[in-house]
């Protein structure tokens, strides 16, 4: 896929995240997509425990979502390998 084809950089696709709790699982991102584009400078803003660092975080690979997509340069993040 070339970069004209995919015009965003990062991409989520109905991803859904929460952390395990005691009382429940806390959902942190519920249903989230969004498409950062290639080449534009993107803020991502938000509330303390808004979810901005698990964004972060799932892109880099770091975490992994509980259902949906995360895309980077069109390929999912989930199967990149973790070295």
């Amino acid at each position: 896929m070339s970069q004209l084809d995919n015009p965003a950089l990062v991409e989520f696709k109905d991803v859904t995240f929460s952390y395990p709790g005691s009382s429940g699982d806390r959902v942190i991102l519920d249903n989230v997509t969004l498409s950062v584009p290639r080449g534009k400078v993107t803020a991502l803003m938000g509330a303390s425990g808004g979810g901005k660092t698990t964004v972060l975080r799932l892109i880099g690979g770091q975490q992994k979502a509980n259902s949906g997509q995360v895309l980077f340069d069109g390929k999912n993040v989930a199967d990149f390998n973790q070295k």
